[in-house]
């Protein structure tokens, strides 16, 4: 409900777009039989900064939204994500509840973000149908904790996207040309493990058979947007200190490159800290549990 308000507040008291927006946009276009990357960028129909990042499964998981008014989509999307966030930290205990005071996650509500979502798929199995929608984010949380039901909800979104559209992956392969990825000078996009403080990520795999271990490297490895609502309730008012002091910014690559360190040094590292203080026990995925026996019963010459 905070997470509805805040999103409320700042949707009314802008007419400012945020990042679901997009999402929200490109489902109404695939209704009518569109195709949201032709229409989704800077001076096009729906006036953006940049392409459309997100894959089709993002639009097509976003379709039961789309008849709504954008800003009812976006308040009932950033309470529906922070309310399975909140469900999915509480299930053993209402301590972790206290991450909604945060500044990640006021920063996640007014811009009306997947993280929360995506993030309650590590803790909710049956979430995971929608990782897909943000496929770098998905892939870590993923890796750390694979479900079947996760891989059967890419199929059918992926397929119910190529029914509405089925040039989308090649449209957004294309639209993905116009980042830093790709494009020198397009739109910046870090992997935090470069930065000096994500650096120490690394040092994750040594507790690997902790699922919460294969998140922090994962995470720390794929390409992503380096703005706090990425960080957790500690980190991210330090981050944000950090980022206040650092400020102004001559440009918004200057911002993100400070951003980058904060949440390398403020998140990737403690986090690393604690794992560090644990065993490295915990359930790994199956079939890595059966190599693992092969490969232990195999002669010591051999291995």
């Amino acid at each position: 409900m905070l997470s509805a308000v805040r999103a409320f507040l700042w949707t009314s008291g802008e007419a400012k777009s945020r990042d679901f927006d997009q999402v929200w946009f490109a489902a109404k276009a695939l209704l009518a039989g569109r195709n949201p990357y032709a229409e989704i960028g800077p001076g096009l129909h729906f006036d953006w900064p940049a392409p459309l990042y997100y894959p089709l499964t993002a639009a097509v998981a976003a379709m039961p939204l789309a008849s709504m008014t954008r800003s009812v989509a976006a308040v009932l999307f950033a309470a529906l994500a922070s309310g399975c966030f909140v469900w999915a930290a509480t299930r053993r205990s209402v301590a972790p509840a206290v991450v909604i005071t945060s500044a990640s996650a006021a920063l996640a509500a007014e811009t009306v973000q997947w993280s929360p979502l995506l993030s309650a798929a590590f803790g909710v199995p049956w979430l995971g149908v929608l990782l897909c929608a943000k496929p770098t984010i998905g892939l870590a949380i993923w890796l750390a904790r694979p479900t079947r039901i996760a891989l059967i909800g890419a199929v059918v979104l992926t397929a119910i996207g190529l029914a509405f559209s089925p040039t989308w992956p090649t449209d957004w392969l294309e639209a993905l040309r116009h980042t830093s990825l790709a494009t020198a000078g397009g739109t910046p996009y870090f992997a935090p493990i470069k930065s000096a403080g994500g650096a120490f990520a690394a040092l994750a795999m040594l507790r690997w058979r902790r699922p919460e271990a294969r998140l922090v490297l994962a995470l720390a490895c794929v390409p992503q947007t380096p703005l706090l609502y990425e960080t957790v309730w500690l980190g991210s008012w330090i981050a944000a200190l950090w980022l206040s002091v650092s400020a102004p910014f001559v440009n918004d690559l200057a911002r993100f490159r400070v951003s980058v360190d904060a949440i390398g040094w403020c998140l990737y590292f403690p986090a690393v800290i604690m794992l560090l203080r644990r065993p490295n026990v915990g359930a790994t995925p199956e079939r890595i549990e059966r190599l693992l026996r092969r490969l232990s019963s195999r002669p010591t010459s051999i291995r």
